[in-house]
C-alpha cells in the first residue's frame, strides 16, 4: 500500500465548506490530506486532496472506528493528524481519544474537556460558575414539568446537544409564543429527541447583526491568539443551521466573557465562541461552543490567521507564533445568503440595494477559488441534490 509522504499530514473526517478550508490552508503548504466522508461535498473535489475515501454509514460509531483504524494501519498514516469536522464525529474522536491517540495525532482534546461544548446544558454550568451572560434557560424533564415553570414568552425549544435535533427535522430551535405553541412543539421534540435533552430558552430580540464570535487558538485554557466577527447574516434567517455571510470586525467586549470560559474548560486548539448582543440589558450572552473549524474560520486566513496550520504545527511539536489580525474583510457562502438575502428582503430586515452593499470590499468566498475551481461545482451540484431529495420526504412544518 502507498505512503503518501514522510512528513504526516491530515485526514479530515468530513468533506463539507469547514473541511475545505483546512484542505486548502495546508495543502498551500504541501502538506497533503486525506478525506472521509459519507456524502461527497466541496472538499472532496479539491486539488489538494491526495485520496478520498467514502464511508457508508453514519461517522460516529464502532463501525466507524475499526474502518478508521484499519484504513490508518493500511496506508501508514501513523501519526497523521485527525480533524474531525461535525459535531458527533468531534464526539466520537473525544470518547475514544486514548485508542486513536495510540495511531494518530489528535486535534481533539478528551471527553472531560469536550462534553462542556457539545452539551449546552454543561456549557450553561460552565457560564453560570465562571460568571458569563447566557439566555435564561428551563430544563423541563416532561410535558408536565411546564405546568410549574415560570415561563417568559417568546421562546424557543432547543435541544442540549443541537446535532441529534438538525438530523431529525434541519433546524436548530423552535418557537413558542404561547402556552399552547410550547406545549405544541415541546410534543415535536419529543418525538425526535431525548425528553431530557430537551431545553426552553429566552428569545434574545434582534437578527444576525446581533450576533457576533470569538475565533481563537487556545492551549491548557490560554488563549494565544484571538480575533472577533459579526455574524452578519444566517440561512435559515431565524434559526440558522449556519452563518452565511461574516464580517471580520473587532468587537474587544468579547475577549474577556470568552477567555473565562475557555479558561474554565481548559481547552486547546481551534475554538470558538459564539454570542448574542441582548440590548435589553446591554449584554453579550454566550449562545455555543465550537471545538473544531468553525464555518467561517477560511475568513481568519484572509486576516492573518491561518488557525488549520496553526494547529498542525502545534501538535507537531511548533509553538504558535503571535499574530495580531487585520480586519475589514468579509466572508460570503453564496448559496446559502441569497436565500438569507430573499428572506431578509421578504420580511423587511434589508432591501436589495443594501444588501448589493453588504457585499462590496474585500470579500472571501466559502468555496469559489480560482486557483481550486472544482470544488465550487461539486459543492453546487451536492446541495441541489440534497435540495431535490428534500422533496420527496415529508417535511416538518412549524
Amino acid at each position: 500500500m502507498p505512503q503518501y509522504q514522510s512528513t504526516p499530514g491530515v485526514i479530515v473526517l468530513g468533506s463539507d465548506f469547514k473541511a475545505l478550508g483546512v484542505v486548502r490552508s495546508l495543502g498551500r503548504q504541501g502538506i497533503p490530506s486525506i478525506v472521509i466522508d459519507n456524502v461527497p461535498r466541496s472538499a472532496w473535489f479539491s486539488r489538494y486532496v491526495v485520496k478520498r475515501f467514502l464511508w457508508h454509514g453514519p461517522m460516529d460509531g464502532e463501525a466507524f472506528l475499526q474502518f478508521l483504524s484499519d484504513l490508518g494501519k493500511l496506508h501508514h498514516l501513523e501519526q497523521w493528524v485527525l480533524f474531525p469536522l461535525q459535531d458527533e464525529v468531534v464526539e466520537c474522536v473525544a470518547r475514544n481519544a486514548y485508542e486513536l491517540g495510540k495511531l494518530f495525532r489528535l486535534v481533539t482534546q478528551d471527553w472531560s474537556v469536550v462534553q462542556w461544548a457539545c452539551d449546552k446544558r454543561f456549557t450553561h454550568r460552565l457560564a453560570q460558575q465562571v460568571g458569563v451572560p447566557y439566555p435564561r434557560t428551563w430544563y423541563p424533564t416532561c410535558e408536565d414539568d411546564l405546568d410549574s415553570m415560570e415561563i417568559s414568552y417568546p421562546v424557543i425549544i432547543k435541544p442540549a446537544v443541537s446535532i441529534h435535533f438538525q438530523h431529525a427535522i434541519r433546524l436548530k430551535a423552535l418557537p413558542a409564543n404561547t402556552n399552547e405553541e410550547l406545549r405544541a412543539h415541546y410534543r415535536l421534540a419529543a418525538s425526535v429527541i431525548n425528553a431530557d435533552e430537551i431545553m426552553i430558552q429566552e428569545m434574545i430580540p434582534g437578527d444576525g447583526r446581533a450576533q457576533y464570535s470569538v475565533g481563537a487558538y487556545c492551549k491548557d485554557g490560554h488563549t494565544l491568539i484571538r480575533m472577533t466577527v459579526r455574524r452578519t447574516r444566517q440561512y435559515p434567517i431565524d434559526y440558522g443551521l449556519s452563518s452565511s455571510f461574516v464580517e471580520a470586525i473587532e468587537v474587544p467586549a468579547l475577549y474577556e466573557p470568552a477567555e473565562k470560559v475557555l479558561c474554565a474548560m481548559g481547552a486547546s486548539g481551534m475554538v470558538e465562541v459564539e454570542f448574542k448582543y441582548d440590548r435589553r440589558v446591554d449584554q453579550f450572552k454566550l449562545l455555543d461552543i465550537n471545538l473544531r473549524p468553525w464555518g467561517w474560520h477560511s475568513l481568519c486566513l484572509a486576516c492573518g490567521i491561518d488557525f488549520p496550520l496553526i494547529q498542525y504545527r502545534d501538535v507537531s511539536g511548533q509553538a504558535p507564533p503571535d499574530i495580531t489580525p487585520t480586519y475589514g474583510y468579509h466572508w460570503i457562502r453564496l448559496i446559502t445568503d441569497i436565500p438569507a438575502a430573499i428572506e431578509e428582503m421578504r420580511t423587511g430586515i434589508t432591501g436589495p440595494f443594501e444588501y448589493l452593499r453588504s457585499l462590496s470590499g474585500k470579500t472571501v468566498f466559502s468555496v469559489f477559488d480560482w486557483r481550486d475551481p472544482l470544488p465550487a461545482p461539486g459543492d453546487f451540484v451536492t446541495v441541489v441534490s440534497r435540495w431535490i431529495r428534500g422533496f420527496g420526504r415529508k417535511e416538518v412544518r412549524v
